[in-house]
């Protein structure tokens, strides 16, 4: 017997109008993750449904990339130059020195 989900709930409204405003969605999913994924593993937008929903769709892609470690690293390597990997792994590093301070 396969498990049943239950719908996500609708963002609150004032959630909807502040991920509108911060997040960039006429960019690829893949693109926006590869180039600011880092990070997000506690991405929680994706917990939610969205009324519009080409935003709706958008978020629940970039949340499926960034919340897998495999996936995010496939998209930088699809669309970060080397340099930019490198640089990427130096801010995730010094990032969680950070945290072990």
């Amino acid at each position: 017997m396969s498990e049943e989900r239950k719908p996500l709930p609708f963002a609150p409204d004032e959630m909807e109008s502040h991920v509108k405003e911060v997040f960039p969605i006429n960019i690829d999913p893949e693109v926006f993750a590869a180039k600011d994924g880092a990070g997000w593993l506690d991405f929680a937008f994706n917990d939610y449904r969205f009324r519009d929903q080409q935003l709706d769709q958008w978020i629940h892609a970039v949340g499926a990339i960034v919340r897998n470690p495999e996936r995010l690293e496939e998209v930088q390597r699809k669309y970060l130059s080397t340099l930019d990997q490198i640089q990427m792994k130096k801010y995730m590093d010094d990032d969680l020195e950070e945290e072990d301070l």
